[in-house]
């Protein structure tokens, strides 16, 4: 469950940082608009939760991609690094460990504030949402890439 977790929240920095990288302002708000539209209907969520729900989740959101951008420059410093030492290979995953660690409190935090206004059934179907939206994402942007060449 926790790798899952893991791979979900990779995933979405993957996402967020391809499209705040490479889209137009234009191209981010289309997404965006796409993530709303798609986490709406497949959580099921009444306007009054939606209003609940997406300001929770982007404030989510935005600390777990804190936390992973931390995560991705320590795998990138580790990665041009010669000669790194068993010692700093051990302090870079306990690291990660306490940084994911970290996010899962947040996660549950909250999870635990969205319980309070919305079903627990349509909370439990979130990482599945998340998991659908990226591979359509991923798809498209392969199907996009492969058409271009």
């Amino acid at each position: 469950m926790k790798n899952i977790i893991i791979v979900i929240g990779l995933l979405l920095v993957g996402v967020s940082t391809f499209a705040q990288g490479k889209l137009t302002d234009e191209k981010r708000k289309e997404f965006e608009a796409q993530k709303v539209a798609f986490f709406t209907q497949q959580l099921d969520l009444s306007p009054d939760e939606a209003a609940v729900f997406w300001p929770l989740y982007n404030e989510m959101q935005k600390k777990m991609r804190t936390l992973e951008e931390g995560l991705r420059k320590q795998r990138g410093e580790m990665c041009v690094k010669k000669g790194v030492k068993q010692e700093e290979y051990k302090k870079a995953i306990e690291k990660m460990l306490a940084t994911e660690k970290e996010m899962q409190v947040i996660k549950e935090a909250y999870y635990q504030k969205m319980l309070t206004k919305i079903p627990a059934s349509k909370i439990w179907r979130l990482d599945e949402a998340e998991h659908k939206f990226h591979r359509q994402l991923f798809d498209k942007l392969r199907r996009e890439s492969c058409s271009k060449k």
